[in-house]
This record gives structure tokens, sequence and C-alpha cells, in this order.
């Protein structure tokens, strides 16, 4: 799983799964940045790949461990999670140079350096369809994050935040 980070304490506690039908393109080792479950989550990985419900779609999935094995169930996602999730997929799909994505300092909670995503091995047919995907549907998922900003951008302006 490939990342690079300065912060000694980002070592993923179990490798990213490559055999179960989701396949990552990117993937985050997120049980440190996981807000205030950070160090004591579930939560493995944030990935962005190929959807395991149809090879031909991309998803994002928050890869959960039980301590003994992967598990495929489903969750609820907190709110920091899902933030988190949407800042991870939309760097690693528009702002990837070469293959990689480097998140500034302080993009996930209790990240203090600057942590670089590198894409994952995966074949060139996965990447195709990957990039297919993203292609035809680009329209849509700008749209649907142009909404996010301006909602973001409005909230700010009426100091919400």
């Amino acid at each position: 799983m490939p990342y690079k980070t300065k912060q000694k304490k980002i070592k993923p506690t179990d490798d990213l799964p490559q055999n179960l039908a989701h396949k990552p393109v990117y993937a985050l080792p997120y049980e440190y940045f996981d807000g205030f479950y950070a160090g004591e989550t579930d939560a493995r990985y944030i990935s962005v790949g190929l959807a395991q419900y149809d090879k031909n779609e991309v998803s994002v999935k928050i890869f959960r461990h039980t301590g003994e094995k992967w598990t495929r169930q489903s969750e609820e996602l907190p709110l920091h999670r899902a933030i988190d999730a949407v800042l991870f997929a939309t760097k690693t799909i528009w702002g990837t140079t070469d293959g990689n994505a480097i998140f500034e300092a302080n993009t996930f909670e209790n990240q203090d350096e600057p942590l670089e995503i590198s894409r994952e091995n995966r074949t060139s047919r996965e990447l195709s369809k990957f990039h297919r995907f993203i292609s035809e549907n680009e329209e849509l998922l700008k749209a649907r994050l142009n909404a996010l900003y301006d909602l973001l951008d409005d909230l700010k302006e009426q100091k919400v935040f």
C-alpha cells in the first residue's frame, strides 16, 4: 500500500486487503486520522476504487477490521468520516500528479506532516475502467462538489464556521 509520511506513528495495523471485491485504486491508511476514534477504530482505510457491486463503477469504501478479519458489514458513517472521504476522493481523482496525491498537513485530524498517497498497483484494464467512470461521470461529480463548495462558501459567509 503506497503512502509516505514523516509521522512515525502512521503505520497501518493491517495491510490493505487486495483479495476483496472492492478494488482500491487509492487507499488512505485512516485509523490514525479517524477524528475522535483515532487509534481506537475498526476503520482501517478509506479507499477510492472499483466498486464491488459493479466493476464499471467507482466507489468510496471504508475498510473495517474486526480485529480478526476484514468485514463487509455496512456502517453509518460519522460525519467526520464522510467529510474525510470526500476530501480524499476529490484529491485523488482531480489532484494527483503522476499517480501521487499530496495531502498537506492538517488535512485530516492528527495529521501533523504532509502525506503522500500513491496509486495502487492495478492492471491497465482496471485503471481504464476507473478513469472511464470518472470521465463519464465527471459532470455529475463536479456538479456535486460545486454544490458542496457553494454550500460551504455560503455557510462561511454567514459565519457558521
